[in-house]
């Protein structure tokens, strides 16, 4: 497997996923990840001066919530005045020779050499001997592998790119987390004694990778190799032997820890074959007989979202107001109409007139422009 910048940091915590020989199952996006690159598509639009209205309609419709928010944060410049910025600027390190290039894509598709790492810098920008790199993060999940700016070896090897490309002695990394309900950022600089620093890392894990083990942890189920990995199948046969009894585990201080480890990796593996297993329905448009006269298949189903962010947010929040399920409404300003209903029957509603009521205060959040569709696969055993 190729290592890229987004990869480095799972390669300080393992190198066996990145040995050649190694293949791991095709990456399959997630509706989030789908959402983070609508947003990075936006905001690339808007900084290399491409943007139009019309792109708005081409993305998902959370992402007009999340640029929303970015528009206000950009607009004070929280990194500095002035112009120069550069989006989705594509590098490609090596880690032999210390050396790095620029690449001329933007689908962040790499033509590189062996030994070289790769990655796309979300924004940049060089003003003389400094230079600063940016990363635009939209997954609610901050922790672990996506680390503030300081500690983010995935922005690290960028800006080492950067400063060996361009000749600069000093880079300032920053991530940028974007939410619909604000924006924050940390920012970290580095000088050229800990740029090299890096450059010697860097080097250190890329020529351990050829005879390395696997190790196991957290990291994970961060793995696209995971499913094929040597230590899960050795955590699975753990939990439940192959051609022997059950296994009637009995937790213990003693053993707990090395158990989640264990069921965490499982859980990763189990997710990839997953992923496999739907991509084998879709492309092949059938459905996996089960020997039980079932079988697996795919359906198309319709998802209603209530976003109470936006220009439209106001008038929705009204509405939900008016109807006094004002405790629905979660902290990020959304529902939906499992939460509206759950709040509905709190108050002792029922029957018919918990779906009069329904009809009525969907029909009012549909009016006011909150409402949102959005058609999702949905994988389910039918007869």
């Amino acid at each position: 497997m190729r290592v890229t910048g987004s990869s480095l940091p799972l390669l300080r915590k393992c190198q066996w996923w990145a040995r050649p020989e190694v293949e791991a199952p095709a990456f399959q996006p997630t509706e989030a990840m789908q959402l983070g690159t609508d947003v990075h598509r936006c905001i690339d639009a808007i900084l290399s001066g491409t943007f139009t209205a019309e792109l708005l309609n081409e993305v998902v419709p959370e992402a007009a919530d999340y640029l929303d928010a970015w528009g206000t944060w950009w607009s004070k410049a929280p990194l500095g005045y002035g112009d120069g910025w550069k989006s989705e600027a594509a590098y490609a390190y090596d880690p032999r020779t210390d050396r790095a290039r620029q690449l001329d894509t933007t689908d962040r598709r790499y033509l590189t050499e062996v030994g070289e790492i790769a990655g796309t810098v979300d924004a940049v920008r060089i003003i003389g001997k400094k230079a600063t790199v940016v990363d635009w993060k939209t997954g609610m999940d901050f922790a672990g592998l996506t680390a503030d700016a300081a500690d983010n070896w995935q922005l690290r090897l960028y800006a080492l790119c950067v400063s060996r490309c361009h000749a600069v002695s000093e880079v300032t990394i920053a991530i940028v987390r974007i939410t619909p309900e604000g924006v924050k950022h940390t920012e970290y600089t580095l000088d050229e004694l800990e740029l090299d620093a890096v450059a010697s890392e860097v080097a250190t894990l890329a020529a351990s990778v050829p005879e390395s083990a696997p190790k196991p942890g957290a990291h994970c189920k961060r793995c696209r190799a995971v499913a094929v990995c040597p230590a899960t199948a050795k955590a699975q046969d753990a939990l439940a032997p192959v051609d022997a009894a059950p296994v009637a585990l009995k937790v213990t201080a003693d053993n707990a820890s090395a158990l989640l480890l264990r069921l965490r990796q499982v859980q990763a593996a189990c997710e990839v074959v997953e992923a496999e297993l739907k991509k084998y329905v879709i492309e092949n448009n059938t459905g996996i007989d089960l020997g039980n006269g079932k079988r697996w298949v795919r359906q198309q189903v319709d998802r209603e979202t209530v976003s109470l962010m936006g220009v439209d947010g106001a008038a929705g929040r009204d509405v939900i107001d008016a109807f006094g399920v004002s405790d629905a409404v979660e902290v990020k300003y959304a529902t939906s109409k499992a939460a509206i209903e759950r709040s509905l029957k709190a108050k002792g509603l029922k029957g018919k007139e918990l779906k009069t009521k329904m009809d009525e205060l969907l029909s009012e959040l549909c009016a006011s422009g909150v409402m949102r569709s959005v058609t999702v696969d949905s994988f389910r055993e039918v007869e």
